[in-house]
């Protein structure tokens, strides 16, 4: 037996919290370390490795875990995308050598040494292949399992780091090798799980496999994604070199650092989206297009809601948080936050939007609609970052405009292939943000007593948190819900504390 939805989104969220604590001590301790130049070369080469992989990637890993999903008794999928994973390691290495090797690394990777793009490529590749590890893992349902692994390992990671950081010389290239640390030791543990569980066997190490009609599948499902990756990532790899080129390291790094804060927000909304595409894709292979739409109708606003509750007050807050984490250095980066902390918001409605579309196999109209918006993003890039010089600034606006003119756009297609109406999601989005932002308004007015900045965040936080529960009773509409359902949900915690 499985274990339920419920549960596993309960571990899952867990696990997230965990690792946004230990992303907050890494955002608090890491930057400072390191200096805004070399954080920004940090950011640099995780954005555009990240970019570059996905390239070569091309939507072959949603494909993948979209297809285990559906049928996990499929073993040979496994053998063949590990087959494609060297492959892919391959292209990756012979890329990035011959771009060395006939001197376009200076142009393609501005203000970056050598060594530091090697230690970039890796890095890139093993955090790519923990994220398919993960994926099989909820293909598997054995999300709790995994999830309490990585609590683990997130813990025992911490500690490393500090031992980085206070018995070696710490930059860079110590970083980098901190990194490789965890995220191999993660894939070794990960691989012994899954050999006890026997979802690693022997007789899945094999070159007998039906390569064509495994490619044959694979093409079918992400060759329409091929054209949209090539142009998105192409921009992508574009905006973030326009901005080093244009702006230099150190606005990469308020980049970054700005990202890395917002990214904690997308925590607690991104551990249900793999459980959902795979509840997607089930129903989808069993014509269950109801459940879909129940699925759609009860999850989305719901967890939009979420990650609104904790976008808008890290907006209001952004001055205060980049003081208790980073010093003086960074301080021109908070602005940068007040933007950039709605981004994840949006991307809640992007990462489920996007589950629907691949569950149903509507990669070509999800293509259509990314190429449209990936041009519009250019346009911005170009306006905010060439034309107007914002820096860093300049890209945290195009990230979240074109962030909401696409999810809305895969909202409208999403709402006729389900046969919904689109209008009280739009109006969800729009009374719950506002609803957000006048609770967090007025727990930021409020005059604490105190000169310790973690210790007035904290204050504010609980008082808008507070703010949030009490207009939640009023207006239960927020977050998808009911007071039955509330009131319900206090009478079952009042009977376990008890």
């Amino acid at each position: 037996m499985e274990d339920s939805l419920k549960k596993r989104y309960i571990v899952k969220l867990l696990a997230s919290f965990i690792a946004g604590i230990f992303n907050i001590i890494l955002i608090a301790i890491v930057p400072k370390a390191l200096g805004p130049i070399a954080f920004g070369q940090f950011s640099y080469l995780q954005q555009s490795f990240s970019q570059v992989i996905a390239f070569f990637d091309a939507g072959t890993s949603t494909a993948f875990f979209t297809k285990l999903s559906a049928k996990h008794e499929r073993k040979e999928l496994i053998s063949f995308y590990f087959l494609f994973s060297v492959l892919l390691l391959l292209l990756l290495y012979s890329f990035i050598y011959l771009g060395i090797f006939f001197g376009y690394s200076d142009n393609l990777l501005p203000n970056i040494p050598i060594d530091y793009i090697y230690f970039g490529l890796w890095f890139g590749f093993l955090t790519w292949l923990t994220q398919i590890y993960v994926k099989i893992s909820d293909a598997y349902a054995l999300t709790v399992s995994v999830e309490v692994i990585k609590i683990l390992h997130k813990a025992f990671s911490l500690l490393l780091l500090i031992c980085f950081i206070h018995y070696l010389t710490f930059d860079l290239s110590s970083y980098f090798y901190f990194h490789y640390l965890s995220l191999v030791s993660f894939i070794l543990i990960i691989t012994v799980l899954f050999v006890k569980k026997e979802i690693f066997t022997s007789n899945m190490v094999t070159f007998k496999l039906a390569y064509k009609q495994l490619t044959s599948e694979f093409i079918k499902f992400s060759s329409p994604l091929l054209v949209f990756n090539t142009v998105a990532i192409l921009i992508a790899l574009f905006d973030i070199w326009l901005l080093q080129k244009v702006s230099g390291s150190m606005e990469t790094g308020f980049y970054g650092l700005a990202y890395s804060i917002a990214a904690m927000c997308f925590l607690f909304t991104g551990s249900m989206t793999p459980l959902i595409t795979r509840e997607f894709s089930k129903a989808y292979e069993k014509k269950e297009i109801e459940k879909i739409k129940k699925l759609f109708k009860r999850y989305v606003p719901m967890l939009y809601a979420i990650a609104a509750y904790f976008g808008v007050f890290i907006s209001f807050e952004s001055e205060n948080l980049i003081g208790i984490f980073t010093d003086e250095k960074f301080q021109d980066a908070y602005f940068v936050l007040v933007v950039m902390a709605f981004y994840p918001v949006h991307q809640t409605y992007g990462q489920l939007n996007g589950s629907l579309f691949f569950a149903m196999e509507k990669t070509a109209l999800y293509r259509n609609i990314g190429l449209i918006s990936a041009l519009i993003g250019l346009m911005f890039t170009f306006i905010f970052i060439y034309m107007m010089e914002l820096g860093a600034v300049g890209f945290a606006w195009k990230m979240v405009l074109i962030q909401i003119i696409s999810v809305n756009i895969q909202l409208y297609f999403n709402a006729k292939l389900l046969n919904l109406n689109i209008l009280p999601f739009l109006t969800h989005q729009i009374l719950s943000v506002m609803f957000f932002c006048a609770m967090a308004f007025v727990s930021t007015q409020m005059i604490f007593i105190g000169e310790n900045g973690i210790m007035i965040f904290l204050a504010k936080g609980i008082f808008y948190t507070f703010l949030v529960l009490v207009g939640t009773m009023l207006v239960p509409y927020i977050f998808s819900t009911n007071r039955d359902e509330i009131f319900g949900l206090l009478n079952n915690l009042k009977a376990k504390v008890k």
